[in-house]
């Protein structure tokens, strides 16, 4: 399971890019490769689910902190559109400790959501809570190329647990 000590490190991009390289060549892998294992072990321990933009305010403003920066991905791919992440509670101050994201008030962060709701929200999990809400742009997103590859791992329906 990925820590806010991963991102605050930058070891999420890194773990991201080696998990890309596989799946971009997943022709080359045979059912059951050691590697693809565990890239299937660590993307679905983010437990990663689709949810709504008014899920996403609901989980902001359960949080105790919110922070706005660009999404983690992003990073390796500059070409994509910009759409922000929020980062909420220790996630949040983590990102906003090493300026990978801005703190912001709850409102703040609700705007932000609702200005990118033509789009879907990831919630990912980190260090075992519900932290990174992701505007995800599908051809980049590990985990929806994770999807593609065959390996079921984003929860299609929406899963109110989580609230």
């Amino acid at each position: 399971m990925s820590t806010t000590d991963d991102y605050r490190t930058g070891k999420i991009v890194e773990g991201i890019r080696k998990a890309e390289m596989v799946l971009d060549n997943r022709a080359t892998y045979p059912i059951g490769d050691p590697a693809l294992e565990r890239i299937r072990e660590k993307i679905v321990a983010f437990r990663p689910v689709w949810i709504t933009s008014e899920q996403a305010v609901e989980l902001i403003r359960q949080a105790e902190m919110a922070a706005v920066g660009e999404r983690v991905c992003r990073a390796l791919h500059p070409e994509s559109p910009v759409t922000q992440t929020v980062f909420l509670d220790e996630l949040a101050e983590a990102m906003a400790g090493v300026e990978k994201a801005e703190i912001v008030t709850a409102a703040e962060a609700e705007r932000i959501v609702t200005r990118q709701s033509r789009h879907r929200f990831i919630a990912s999990m980190v260090s075992g809570k519900y932290l990174e809400l992701c505007a995800a742009w599908p051809p980049d997103c590990v985990f929806c190329k994770a999807e593609r590859a065959g390996i079921r791992c984003i929860e299609k329906s929406v899963l109110n647990s989580i609230l």
